[in-house]
């Protein structure tokens, strides 16, 4: 990286362009521009190859959602005005403001826009390659046709999966869809089925065919048919199973169908390889970069009790217990090898005392020294919670206690194994997701506390289709957070203090 200005430079340049679309950006295959344009299958191919890419750069970027989701999960603190993070950090919550006016507005707005970018040209590159008789070859002659095909099913199914992570109704698009008629809204249940099926594609394409993608594609390391069956996998188990606005929701959760899932979920940490030009993780700066984001409280409390959950004045400076630097029972021996105790704090304390902290997360420090290291979004260790939760919900308490005491709970934490008990094995799994999945992909902390009832009162539990959007397709007004949306469904009625 070379500066944290050129890249937040670069990022601004990346929002203007795409907050300059004023509708919704599904193309019509039957469009003889697009004809024209994707006739020749390299070129088809060569979309394809960038999907992946456009997704990690959104879902991981300053300018989308992803600070935001953090702080107000309270996983991550920052009084700094930017990206969203300040307004909705506030105590009490307030409503999000979805007005196109809003200066904040593309945390939201880009990301939508973004998501049906990729859905577009997913469908595009199915409509060639499925729908068609278009055959994509290599130089050496081997048909490349599945591998396109798999990739444009992930791709898609990962652009409506994070649509219905988020937003609490939007549009189903797919390569069958009329684009002549009028597509209808669909609730993020559907939305979250429709991405289950995408992923299965692309899944039952990696388990008949085989395949190697070009090292472009995703930086790092060799992806073959498997991996890719593998990423396939774990992300249909991550949609079902962080979908759920509220725990009753969680508790109807199809858990066999998640296991089935996890199952054959990644065996490798899924970690593209930065390069500082193409792929780079802005949210992972932003929010440990030195003067950004820190630690909450919550989370230090967590590994460490000695230390309070919530700052409340100036004297907590002075309340404060020594900081572990060596293994000792009943702390997190990750609180001083993944995170950094601080003497001190930037924030100013007229915008609240709550969003003081004295740790920051420093696991991946070695990336935001040389800005080319592999960056994980989705840990190995993640998947193997999925299993245990799935077994959990079962219930098949002994197995999932055997997951998570195999797993880095105790390996890399030398906290004690639990119990196989229900209360243990929850809790445990719930701690996991708020440690070892720190600051990885984009809003694990907050859809973990989302579906656990954690989150403060008056967080929105999900978020209205963007209001320039909302303008272009002639719907009206809404938006939740505060006292905007039902209780309970839209915003957060329950809370971890």
């Amino acid at each position: 990286m070379k500066t944290i200005r050129y890249l937040l430079l670069f990022s601004t340049l990346v929002a203007l362009l795409l907050t300059g679309c004023e509708s919704l950006e599904v193309t019509n295959q039957n469009d003889p521009d697009f004809e024209t344009a994707f006739s020749n299958p390299s070129d088809v191919k060569g979309v394809a190859g960038s999907l992946m890419n456009t997704w990690f750069q959104k879902t991981q970027d300053y300018y989308g959602p992803a600070l935001m989701l953090w702080v107000t999960s309270d996983a991550g603190t920052c009084s700094w005005g930017n990206a969203a993070m300040r307004a909705m950090s506030y105590e009490p919550r307030i409503a999000f403001d979805n007005t196109p006016a809003y200066g904040d507005a593309v945390v939201s707005e880009s990301y939508y826009k973004t998501m049906y970018s990729i859905l577009s040209s997913s469908n595009e590159v199915l409509g060639k390659v499925k729908l068609g008789d278009m055959v994509i070859t290599a130089d050496d002659g081997t048909d490349e046709t599945p591998m396109v095909q798999a990739y444009a099913h992930l791709a898609q199914g990962l652009a409506l999966g994070y649509i219905g992570l988020l937003y609490d109704q939007a549009f189903i698009v797919t390569e069958y869809t009329d684009l002549t008629q009028a597509i209808p809204l669909s609730p993020y249940t559907a939305i979250i089925d429709s991405a289950l099926k995408c992923l299965d594609n692309c899944i039952a394409i990696c388990e008949s065919e085989t395949f190697t993608i070009p090292s472009t594609w995703i930086p790092g390391m060799t992806y073959t048919n498997v991996h890719i069956g593998q990423l396939a996998n774990s992300m249909a188990a991550r949609f079902l199973s962080y979908s759920p606005r509220n725990k009753a929701e969680n508790n109807t959760v199809n858990w066999t169908k998640v296991g089935t899932y996890a199952n054959k979920g990644l065996t490798f940490d899924f970690a593209p390889l930065m390069d500082d030009v193409s792929w780079y993780d802005l949210y992972m700066t932003y929010a440990n970069f030195s003067g950004w984001g820190q630690t909450d409280m919550r989370v230090v409390n967590m590994m460490d009790s000695r230390f309070p959950a919530r700052w409340t004045d100036a004297n907590t400076w002075n309340t404060l217990p020594a900081p572990t630097t060596t293994p000792t029972t009943g702390i997190d021996n990750r609180v001083f090898t993944d995170f950094q105790y601080l003497s001190s704090c930037p924030f100013n304390p007229d915008r609240g005392y709550y969003h003081f902290s004295c740790y920051r997360f420093k696991r991946r420090d070695t990336y935001l020294s040389t800005w080319t290291e592999p960056v994980p979004v989705f840990y190995k260790a993640e998947n193997d919670l999925l299993k245990a939760e799935a077994l959990f919900h079962q219930p098949n308490l002994s197995g999932a206690a055997a997951i998570i005491n195999a797993g880095t709970r105790v390996t890399r934490g030398g906290l004690a194994p639990v119990a196989a008990n229900a209360a243990e094995v929850e809790a445990a799994i719930f701690y996991e997701r708020n440690v070892e999945l720190y600051c990885s992909g984009m809003g694990i902390e907050y859809f973990t506390m989302r579906k656990a009832d954690k989150l403060q009162p008056g967080t929105p539990l999900h978020f209205p289709i963007p209001g320039q959007q909302l303008e272009v397709n002639i719907l009206d007004y809404y938006t939740f957070g505060g006292d905007e949306g039902e209780a309970g469904t839209d915003v957060s009625s329950g809370g971890w203090f």
